[in-house]
C-alpha cells in the first residue's frame, strides 16, 4: 500500500519501432501520414492489450474492471531523435489508485481494514479512517499526533499490477503486436486511397 499520489507507473511496448520507417516511406507523399497511420494502429493495439490484461488484473487485485480502465492511460508519443527521424514511445501509464477503490471495510467504530490482492489476508489499518474531502471519499491517516496534516492511502498503479505476472504481460504484448501488425497495413492502404485524410 502506498501513500504517494505522485507515484508513476509505465509499461513501454516495442510494437511500432521497426515498421515506422517503412510506413514513412510508403506515405512520404502524404503530410503527417505516417504518424496518423501508426497512431491509429497503436490505438487499436492498446485497446486490445488493455482488454487482454484487465481480466487478469481484476482477478488478481480487488478492483473492478471499470476502475482498471479509468486508471490506465495510453502512452503514444512520437519523439524526434538525433538523426532527425522519429521514434515511437508506446505503452501504458497510470498513477496510484486510492485505497478505497480496493476491497476496504470500516466498522461502526471506525476501524478500517483493506485487502489489495485477492490472495492476501485482510489487513487492519490501526490509524486509518474513512473521510469525505469535498466530493472525494478516501481512506486517510494522520501524520503525527495532531489532527492535521492528513495523508490519503493508495494502492498500486495499474501498470504495476500489469507487471506483476510476466506471463500475462508477455501475452498482452504479443496481442498488442498482433493487432498492430493487422491494422497498420490497413491504415496505410486507407491513406493511400485517400480515405481518412
Amino acid at each position: 500500500m502506498s501513500d504517494r499520489h505522485e507515484l508513476y507507473g509505465g509499461i513501454i511496448v516495442d510494437a511500432a519501432e521497426e515498421s515506422y520507417d517503412r510506413v514513412s516511406k510508403l506515405l512520404a507523399g502524404i503530410p503527417g501520414g505516417a504518424k496518423k497511420a501508426v497512431g491509429t494502429a497503436l490505438s487499436r493495439a492498446a485497446a486490445a492489450g488493455r482488454t487482454n490484461v484487465k481480466r487478469f488484473v481484476t482477478k488478481e487485485y480487488t478492483i473492478s474492471q471499470t476502475t482498471f480502465q479509468a486508471n490506465t492511460k495510453t502512452i503514444n508519443h512520437f519523439v524526434k531523435n538525433s538523426e532527425g527521424g522519429y521514434e515511437v514511445v508506446f505503452g501504458f501509464a497510470g498513477t496510484v489508485i486510492p485505497l478505497i477503490r480496493f476491497d476496504t471495510q470500516a466498522t461502526q467504530s471506525g476501524l478500517v481494514s483493506a485487502r489489495v490482492k485477492t490472495s492476501s489476508p485482510r489487513e487492519i489499518l490501526e490509524n486509518a479512517f474513512t473521510a469525505q474531502m469535498g466530493t472525494h471519499k478516501g481512506i486517510y491517516e494522520r501524520i503525527g499526533a495532531d489532527r492535521f496534516p492528513l495523508r490519503e492511502l493508495y494502492g498500486p498503479a495499474t501498470p504495476q499490477m500489469m507487471c506483476s505476472n510476466e506471463e500475462v504481460l508477455d501475452a498482452m504484448e504479443e496481442r498488442m503486436v498482433e493487432v498492430y501488425e493487422q491494422r497498420i497495413d490497413h491504415e496505410v492502404e486507407r491513406l493511400l486511397n485517400g480515405w481518412g485524410r
